[in-house]
C-alpha cells in the first residue's frame, strides 16, 4: 500500500486534473489536522503544482497545433488540418482551447462549402455558452452558414439572436445587413425595409449606410 492510500486516496487510474480534484477534496475534508500532516500537505502541494504545470503545458501545446491547423487549412490541406483539431475538441472538450479548435474547425468547414458541418458545429459553441469571446462570431458563422444552405428563417432567427446578445458588437452593422438580405430573400421586403432604416439611422456614415443611400439614389432620382 503507497502513502497516498495509507491516508485515505486512491490516485490510481487518474488523469492530472482528477488527481488534483482528489486532492483539494482531502485537504477540505480533512481540514483539521492540517497542522499535524503539514508535510504531507507539502508533498501534495508539489505534486499539484507538477500536475497543473504539465497540464498548463499540454494546453499550450494545443494552441500550437491549433496555429499549425490554420496552416495547413491555408496550404488546402483540410484533412491534415481537421486531424490536428479533433483531437483538441477531443481531449478538452469544454476548455477555451477545446472549444476554439472547434471554432475554427467550423471555419475551415465554412471556407471549404461543408456548411451543414459548419453549422452544426457553430450551433454547438452557441448552445454550450462555454467560451463568451467566440459566442458573437459563432453566432455570425450560423446565421451565415444557414443562408448558404438557403434556410433563411433559421438564418434570421441567428442574426436575430446574435444582435439581442451584441447590439453594440463591432460585427452588428454587418449582421444588420445579412438580416436584411435573408428578410429580402424570404419574401418579406417590409421588414427588410426596416431593418436598412435601422442601418442609415444607427450607423450613420459607415460603410453600410453609405452603399444602402448610393443603392436609393438612382430610384430617388428616376
Amino acid at each position: 500500500m503507497d502513502i497516498f492510500s495509507k491516508i485515505g486516496l486512491d490516485l490510481r487510474n487518474k488523469n492530472p486534473e482528477e488527481i488534483i480534484i482528489e486532492i483539494i477534496t482531502w485537504v477540505k475534508n480533512r481540514w483539521q489536522s492540517i497542522a499535524s500532516i503539514a508535510g504531507i500537505l507539502v508533498v501534495f502541494g508539489g505534486l499539484a503544482i507538477y500536475f497543473i504545470s504539465n497540464y498548463n503545458s499540454a494546453k499550450i501545446q494545443s494552441w500550437e497545433k491549433i496555429s499549425y491547423a490554420q496552416g495547413y487549412a491555408s496550404q488546402e490541406m483540410t484533412a491534415q488540418a481537421i486531424q490536428l483539431l479533433d483531437e483538441i475538441i477531443s481531449k478538452y472538450p469544454n476548455s477555451d482551447v477545446g472549444q476554439f479548435a472547434k471554432f475554427t474547425k467550423a471555419e475551415i468547414s465554412y471556407k471549404t462549402n461543408n456548411f451543414n458541418l459548419a453549422a452544426s458545429l457553430y450551433q454547438e459553441i452557441v448552445t454550450s455558452g462555454k467560451s463568451k469571446n467566440i459566442t458573437p462570431f459563432a453566432y455570425a458563422g450560423l446565421g451565415n452558414s444557414k443562408e448558404n444552405l438557403g434556410k433563411f428563417q433559421e438564418a434570421i432567427s441567428a442574426y436575430n439572436e446574435f444582435l439581442a446578445k451584441n447590439p453594440d458588437h463591432f460585427l452588428a452593422s454587418r449582421i444588420y445587413d445579412s438580416l436584411a438580405r435573408c428578410y429580402l430573400l424570404n419574401g418579406n421586403a417590409e421588414q427588410a425595409k426596416e431593418i436598412y432604416n435601422k442601418i442609415v439611422t444607427l450607423y450613420p456614415g459607415s460603410y453600410w449606410s453609405n452603399q444602402l443611400q448610393k443603392q436609393a439614389q438612382p430610384q430617388q432620382n428616376k
